[in-house]
């Protein structure tokens, strides 16, 4: 159950006090706030704790925001790092366009996914969701084609192992730039046995989005999808991901986003994800949204082992009892 909504002050000397009634450790709630894209900067007069803060965003993905808010490309610590991954992401979306056409070219179809479609769509600032590799979602029919078509382009593959064919997921290194990595996906749902019960590739992807892979019921789901089939809630920046997704989502297509997430067997993950979403950044949209979700004891149970603390502690100190519960609902997930 969600508990009492309590906004935070602009005055961070009374962040304690709205800590404590929001329910959540003081630390928590500051990298949330924090993380929240279109939450203003808090005030951390502390320069440990900033540090603290810092490195616990950079291990969450997160840090471009806290970078922004804490006045990044001020002559602030981490300026140069950040500057190379934005510089980064921009060779990638030169990348993208020579293998759009490629593909094009070859006859294959695919739509990104993630990285910078959310960065372009679901962000005000592009810097705050840098990404460090493009994922194209490719029907599975069409991946030995796709592959052909990025050996042509002269590209590497990671791992050419039987694994990587039964997660329909294949990695692709740029013979150049060996930090740049292109993901084929031939569904998001990497593990065969959770496929079982529910799937998303491309067909999903585009009957989400009405035909538009890029519509906003569309990243919507695979934010979801990333954050707890494709992952399991290890990064507060998945999460961040569908906060944002879920504002950019006309509140009139929210019971048909439900019916048709409900329909593909996602209605446990959406109902999960969404809590979590809605008391993580306390945002009244995702709570209203997850009440249209009913996966009946599998719902209670997973959203009794995801909660805030659960995801923000994936990367901390306490990271094996959050791996414990998150193992737990994954094998929730497995139930049919």
């Amino acid at each position: 159950m969600m508990t009492e909504k309590v906004s935070l002050p602009e005055n961070a000397a009374h962040f304690p006090q709205a800590v404590a009634a929001w329910g959540q450790s003081e630390l928590d709630a500051m990298l949330a706030c924090l993380a929240d894209p279109e939450k203003p900067a808090i005030e951390v007069d502390d320069a440990a704790r900033r540090e603290q803060l810092m490195e616990l965003a950079r291990v969450h993905g997160v840090d471009s925001i806290v970078w922004r808010k804490f006045g990044g490309g001020l002559g602030t610590a981490g300026d140069q790092e950040m500057l190379h991954r934005i510089g980064q992401a921009m060779l990638l979306n030169r990348l993208r366009l020579e293998i759009d056409a490629a593909f094009a070219a070859g006859g294959v179809q695919a739509s990104v996914v993630k990285g910078p479609v959310f960065a372009a769509k679901l962000y005000g600032v592009r810097g705050d969701r840098l990404y460090t590799d493009i994922d194209l979602m490719v029907k599975p029919g069409a991946l030995e084609r796709a592959n052909a078509v990025m050996r042509q382009l002269g590209y590497v593959r990671e791992d050419g192992g039987e694994g990587l064919r039964r997660s329909l997921e294949y990695k692709f290194a740029h013979p150049d730039y060996r930090h740049v990595l292109i993901e084929l996906h031939g569904d998001m749902v990497h593990y065969p046995l959770l496929r079982r019960r529910a799937a998303f590739g491309r067909d999903e992807l585009l009957r989400v989005g009405d035909g538009d892979a890029e519509a906003a019921g569309a990243l919507l789901a695979t934010a979801i999808v990333h954050a707890t089939l494709g992952h399991k809630f290890e990064r507060l920046s998945m999460l961040v991901d569908v906060l944002q997704a879920v504002r950019h989502l006309p509140r009139e297509d929210y019971r048909r986003f439900a019916y048709t997430l409900c329909a593909m067997r996602l209605g446990l993950e959406c109902a999960v994800c969404l809590a979590v979403t809605a008391r993580l950044f306390h945002d009244p949209a995702s709570a209203e949204l997850e009440k249209l979700f009913h996966a009946g004891l599998k719902e209670r149970f997973g959203k009794m082992l995801i909660t805030p603390r659960t995801l923000i502690a994936a990367q901390g100190e306490a990271a094996r009892a959050s791996w414990l519960r998150r193992k737990s609902f994954r094998l929730v997930q497995y139930l049919p």
